[in-house]
């Protein structure tokens, strides 16, 4: 009886799913696919029904039952099974858009990270530039400005040689800023 059922149940599905593509204009090849997911969610129930089914008083004692479902109840259980399907189909698609918009965000947040190091060692590099000695961290401020080194030199009390050095390191310090 059971097997019956669910025969009458999957020609039920076939007969709702051949309404609703002429109906709504849903392509064949997703209604194509339909009926043998749900040929084996019947079958899954069929067999738990069987193993965990428990007799009924409204049974006959042979195990047939008296109440066979109308057909307005089994047309309401497969356009029910129907619309779940479709349900489950969609939630499908949104899972693996959602997977890959995940995906996208983790390869931009690498991107940043990768970022956000580079600038903190150029930061680091620009601390460890100003933490100078007092007179050489001015004589590097002017060479960072573009001044000449006798103009350094007089300025910060220090010789030509010095300041030429601390230009030297600015414009170091300045090229591996713009390299990383």
């Amino acid at each position: 009886m059971i097997a019956l059922l669910a025969v009458y149940l999957v020609f039920q599905l076939i007969r709702a799913m051949q309404v609703k593509d002429d109906a709504v204009g849903i392509p064949g090849e997703v209604l194509t696919e339909m009926p043998t997911e749900l040929l084996d969610e019947a079958a899954e129930s069929e067999t738990a029904v069987e193993t965990d089914r428990a007799p009924d008083e409204d049974e006959d004692p042979d195990g047939t039952d008296e109440k066979p479902r109308s057909q307005p109840e089994t047309d309401e259980l497969a356009e029910e099974s129907f619309k779940l399907a479709l349900e489950v189909r969609q939630l499908r698609r949104d899972i693996a858009q959602l997977r890959d918009e995940a995906d996208a965000q983790r390869g931009e947040m690498a991107e940043l990270r990768v970022i956000i190091d580079r600038q903190s060692q150029q930061i680091e590099a620009t601390k460890a530039a100003q933490n100078v000695s007092p007179i050489y961290g001015e004589a590097l401020a002017l060479a960072q400005r573009g001044m000449a080194a006798d103009v350094i030199a007089e300025r910060c009390s220090i010789s030509v040689a010095e300041a030429e050095l601390v230009r030297s390191l600015a414009r170091d310090s300045a090229a591996s800023g713009e390299e990383q």
